[in-house]
């Protein structure tokens, strides 16, 4: 069993992710000028949880703001998530959640959502 939880802050993303459960969670702000290090523990996480996956996992990402360095390491995370998906080791749900009015995180999601092959869900949050 493998659970990360890294608590975030003003430029750090909150991440938690749990194997037994299949819940993967991304929120806040990635502001990170090594995302590398700061994702390195999900990402392993994420390679070990591919031997032995649920049956079902959720991957939820309400991102306020990243960069671009951070959005590097966000796409290797949903393409460790559609490996998943595409190999048949899972059935993957990401939900992609955006402020109400805030257009630049819609299309960010609609961007990734555009390249992956996912079910996605994008959910707008009103205040």
């Amino acid at each position: 069993m493998s659970v990360v939880n890294i608590q975030g802050d003003k430029k750090n993303p909150t991440i938690q992710f749990d194997s037994e459960k299949g819940h993967l969670n991304i929120e806040g702000r990635s502001n990170l000028e090594n995302p590398a290090r700061y994702y390195r523990p999900v990402i392993d996480a994420l390679e070990d949880y591919f031997h032995n996956p649920q049956p079902e996992t959720h991957a939820r990402f309400a991102m306020e703001y990243f960069n671009s360095s951070s959005s590097k390491m966000i796409m290797k995370t949903f393409r460790l998530l559609e490996k998943l998906q595409i190999e048949g080791k899972s059935n993957v749900h990401v939900e992609w959640c955006y402020d109400e009015g805030d257009g630049s995180m819609l299309e960010a999601g609609e961007d990734y959502m555009s390249m992956l092959k996912m079910d996605f869900e994008m959910i707008e949050l009103s205040d």
